[in-house]
């Protein structure tokens, strides 16, 4: 029997008052460095220089000098977070990013409904600033997905809208090892839709991923472009006679991380009826009904998680979840298989982009 482990929440973290400082020569003279404890990220990076803290430039050539030092902090720390640094714009950030790899993939096929802004930069997502988006790893519901994800405050909301982390080192440890040894058994049948052709173009929120437009998820309103990207990701598709398109695909339940092969935990499998939990059911219901066949995450053997093990996952969430506030010109990275991430619901104006690296 499945049954929740007994370590404590992380949560209440505060990672001003837990704020312990570090000492990392690699980095070097001119910035410093604290984080809030093991396993809870981000690692803070802050100017100890006060060119860094007043020029773009000085702050782009150092974050270039210091990459494979600043790899291997996302690494050891799950994230980092650049903190006091003058980072203004888009076309700014889409700078700073250039020194990384990108992921070359892109969104294409997400399930967020996004925009590209600058460059490789994409807007953090559409859906209701109303829902809580519960911590994820990025594109969990595809087999390729970016192995870091990179987080720009340029407009910070001035009600709520923090942005959740949880370390997936910490989730692993409490996970039940029947639970466990269940899931590595199967592999994760993904079943999506994308609503027809123009469905959300031009609006400023969208409600449901399934009311994404096909063409607002694959950037093309190219059928032929469609099928060709579909075919390129290993994805199956099938078009609806009411021009929806459905997608299956066969995914790992753990991917190793490619750095020392620790297995994570890397699925959807338990989102299943997710607004319904946020109390979103009706949303979800007109849906629901539309689909010419089931949407969901499955185990490959087609059974969906149980309700006892989908809420011993999300407790699991729960438990690791920790949140911090934006400030403005903060700019974070985090390693998409080390950590997870999510955003609280938030009033008011709030931008915050996106780009995904290798």
């Amino acid at each position: 029997m499945t049954v929740a482990t007994k370590l404590p929440p992380m949560r209440e973290t505060d990672y001003q008052s837990r704020h312990i400082d570090l000492d990392i020569p690699a980095l070097g003279p001119d910035v410093k460095t604290w984080y809030a404890g093991k396993n809870v990220p981000p690692l803070f990076i802050q100017p100890a220089d006060s060119k860094l803290a007043s020029s773009f430039a000085a702050f782009d050539a150092w974050l270039a000098e210091h990459r494979s030092q600043i790899d291997d902090a996302i690494f050891e720390y799950g994230a980092v977070m650049f903190r006091g640094f003058p980072v203004t714009s888009a076309a700014e950030f889409d700078r700073l990013m250039s020194h990384f790899p990108r992921f070359d993939e892109g969104y294409v096929g997400g399930m967020s409904p996004r925009k590209t802004v600058e460059g490789k930069v994409l807007e953090s997502t559409r859906l209701d600033q109303n829902f809580k988006i519960i911590l994820h790893s990025e594109m969990a519901y595809m087999k390729a997905y970016p192995a870091r994800i990179a987080l720009f405050s340029k407009t910070t909301a001035p009600i709520g809208g923090s942005t959740t982390l949880g370390s997936m080192d910490e989730f692993m440890a409490r996970m039940p090892a029947d639970l466990r040894a269940k899931l590595e058994k199967h592999q994760t049948l993904v079943v999506r839709s994308f609503a027809a052709k123009g469905a959300s173009q031009g609006k400023d929120s969208v409600d449901h991923p399934g009311n994404i437009g096909w063409d607002s998820a694959f950037f093309t309103d190219d059928k032929a472009e469609v099928e060709r990207l579909c075919e390129e990701r290993g994805m199956e598709y099938r078009w609806n006679d009411d021009g929806s398109l459905t997608l299956k695909e066969i995914k790992s339940t753990f991917t190793k991380h490619p750095r020392d092969g620790t297995p994570y935990y890397r699925t959807n499998l338990h989102t299943n009826n997710s607004f319904q939990r946020a109390g979103l059911g009706d949303v979800e219901a007109a849906v629901l009904a539309r689909q010419k066949e089931p949407i969901g995450q499955f185990l490959d053997n087609g059974e969906m998680l149980t309700e006892q093990e989908t809420q011993t996952i999300l407790g699991l969430y729960d438990q690791i979840e920790l949140a911090w506030q934006w400030q403005d010109g903060d700019v974070a990275i985090a390693d998409n298989l080390k950590v997870v991430h999510g955003r609280n619901p938030f009033e008011g104006p709030r931008e915050v982009l996106v780009c995904l690296l290798k």
